[in-house]
């Protein structure tokens, strides 16, 4: 039984940068934060095994006091793609070290409840709900329930009908008919929440692996490689 759960996010890209860490306890199907740190830019995202360490020590959550974390949860994208590198390297790490399962949730699985209950809530039928977050400069990130995508704003092509529209990116996009949420990103209850529905099998399995849409900004150099050394 699932009874204490290590939370890790980095994925938050851009201007929106940030590295968050919490502890939340199960009790009788109750959450409860226990313990929530969280250090915006993007070094906070890189660093967030730091900021793991600090809340599991505020929780008193150890292996040595037989009080450690029964699950770890990281947020696997969309978003930074150092972020998510260092978040899952972090996830992993610490499930490895307490000898626990670690599992990955995107954003739209974590907001997908209340993002339903919005559509449902709606006056007319809708076409379905989106999730629009930051990317590169001049691209954003696009997640449906049928997965996700890297869209360069100015080339942007809407899909048919109405949409509900979440996500910090959302007024970013244009489309022909649309309703904006206010939902930008998951909050440490929804994370977890998505994670106990995945492992109780509501939800389809998923790694705890980087969801990486763009490839990574570093290139190569113009002259290629050095040679190896002789």
């Amino acid at each position: 039984m699932v009874q204490r759960i290590l939370v890790i996010d980095g994925s938050p890209a851009g201007d929106n940068a940030c590295g968050t860490a919490a502890c939340v306890a199960s009790t009788d199907g109750q959450l409860q934060v226990v313990a929530c740190m969280q250090e915006a830019g993007k070094q906070a995202a890189e660093g967030v095994s730091l900021l793991a360490a600090k809340v599991l020590q505020q929780a008193g959550w150890s292996r040595a006091q037989g009080t450690a974390p029964d699950l770890v949860v990281v947020v696997v994208g969309p978003g930074s793609f150092t972020g998510l590198r260092a978040s899952c390297a972090a996830a992993a790490g610490y499930a490895v070290g307490v000898g626990c399962p670690v599992v990955g949730v995107t954003r739209a699985e974590a907001l997908a409840p209340e993002l339903d209950a919005a559509l449902a809530a709606q006056p007319e039928p809708m076409a379905g709900w989106l999730v629009v977050t930051a990317a590169r400069r001049g691209r954003v990130f696009v997640e449906g329930r049928q997965g996700v995508q890297a869209a360069t704003i100015a080339d942007w092509s809407a899909p048919k009908g109405t949409w509900l529209v979440a996500g910090e990116s959302r007024a970013e996009l244009a489309f022909p008919s649309a309703v904006l949420c206010p939902l930008t990103h998951p909050d440490v209850m929804q994370i977890t929440a998505a994670a106990l529905r995945r492992v109780s099998g509501a939800l389809p399995a998923r790694a705890a692996l980087p969801v990486y849409v763009d490839p990574p900004e570093a290139k190569l150099p113009a002259n290629g490689l050095r040679a190896a050394p002789v």
